[in-house]
Formats: C-alpha cells, structure tokens, sequence
C-alpha cells in the first residue's frame, strides 16, 4: 500500500490531473449556496441608453397611471417591475433549477439551470421562460417568451414580441448581490438599454403574504342602496377599464 501511495507521486502527470480536478470541483462547489437566502434592495441603479423607438413617444405621452398600469388593480407588473420591487426576494438553488420567489405580487419564478429551450408551444407569460448557466462566479440568465408589460412606472411598454429578451447577470459576494438587468426589444427601443441594482442578505429572512385589494388599489367601492345586484352592475359599469 505504501508503494502504492508514493508511486503516485513519481507519476507527475496523474498528479498534475488530480490538482486540476480538485480545483474544479472547488470552483464548482464555491457556486453553491452563494445566492440561495434572502435578499433586499439597497441600491437603485438608473436606466442607461434607454431610448424609445418612434412609435413609443406617443403612447408615454398618453399614459395614465392610474388606467393604463395594470398593476394598480393588483396585476403582477412583469418581471423587470416586480424584480425591482424594495420588498424582498428569496432565492432558493437546486440541481436543475433556481427558484426566486418575490414577496412583491406573490410571484414565482423558475430558472431552468443549463437549459433546455423553451418548447415550441411554450406561452409567453409575465415572467417569461428564463435558463441560466453560471459563467465562472456569474449567473447569466436569458428571459425570453414574455408578454407585453411595462418597464417602468411611467409607461414604457415591454415585450410581446418574439425577439424581446431579457439578460440578468447575478454577481454575489458574501453578503452583497450585484444585479445587472439588460433589455432588448426591437419594437420598442432603440436598442438594448442597461440597469444595476445591489442588494443585501437578509439573515433568516421571511417572505410574508402579499396582499392586494383590487378593489382598495383603485379606490372603487360598492354603493350602498340595499340593492346587492344593481349595486354589483353599477361598480362594474363605473369602475376604470382595463387594459388590453
């Protein structure tokens, strides 16, 4: 057994082989765990080059918070808007995939970890359909499949279109969380347009039930004139429209 033991260091190239494996699974094994937790928003970074395309500069002209977000009747505002909330996000990592979960609107969000493709049948949703792969310390995560939303609370509009992609480059450090949001649309924007937030760990963090009144949102209310259904048809007739 000894001879065994000191043969392998005669063997230069086996050893060379076994430090080269052991650092990897050292890299791999350092990716583990470095985002799973809670985390808050610290600081806000600002859009850069978001320049709206010509048929944009109308529709932000027009917008009327309190009608045209959807969010303002409770409707989860797609996942730039919701990501970017001051509420806080917990990040949970397994195997083949990463959950986050925002205490804004109750959302979750899964990650698919180093594929596969969205299926051709794949619905675009608020979120999108979202695959990661962590490049060195990074999590690079690409967001297609996404249905026509806002970007932000001035009615910048987002999505709905095949190319429309968002890129999400995750950067953990401890307890600080690098955040880099990059956004492609060809409908919409000039071209692609960045933001970077940081966030701070959140020990033993708690989500807690998001809760949201449609009818407290829109500062609607029933009338009371004793008769339910009229009452029901008349809030209906009266409340803002929706949009489409």
């Amino acid at each position: 057994m000894k001879s065994e033991f000191v043969d392998i260091f005669r063997r230069p190239s086996q050893w060379a082989c076994m430090i080269i494996a052991a650092t990897v699974v050292t890299s791999v094994n350092a990716q583990e765990g470095a985002l799973s937790g809670g985390w808050v928003m610290d600081v806000r970074g600002a859009w850069e080059e978001l320049a709206a395309a010509n048929s944009v500069q109308e529709v932000l002209a027009e917008f009327d918070r309190s009608v045209d977000d959807p969010s303002m009747r409770c409707v989860p505002p797609g996942l730039i808007r919701t990501a970017e909330s001051t509420a806080q996000l917990e990040i949970i990592e397994q195997d083949h995939q990463i959950l986050i979960l925002y205490e804004s609107y109750g959302v979750v969000r899964r990650v698919h970890l180093n594929g596969p493709q969205a299926p051709e049948w794949m619905p675009p949703s608020p979120v999108g359909y979202s695959v990661g792969v962590w490049q060195g310390d990074e999590l690079v995560v690409e967001t297609t499949h996404l249905t026509p939303h806002l970007l932000n609370d001035d009615g910048f509009p987002f999505g709905g279109h095949p190319d429309a992609r968002i890129i999400e480059r995750y950067r953990p450090s401890g307890d600080r969380l690098e955040l880099e949001f990059r956004v492609e649309d060809p409908i919409n924007l000039r071209g692609p347009a960045t933001r970077t937030h940081t966030f701070d760990r959140v020990p033993d963090s708690m989500l807690l039930h998001y809760h949201c009144d449609p009818l407290e949102a829109t500062g609607w209310r029933l009338p009371a004139t004793g008769d339910s259904l009229r009452d029901l048809l008349q809030w209906l007739e009266l409340r803002p429209p929706i949009p489409e």
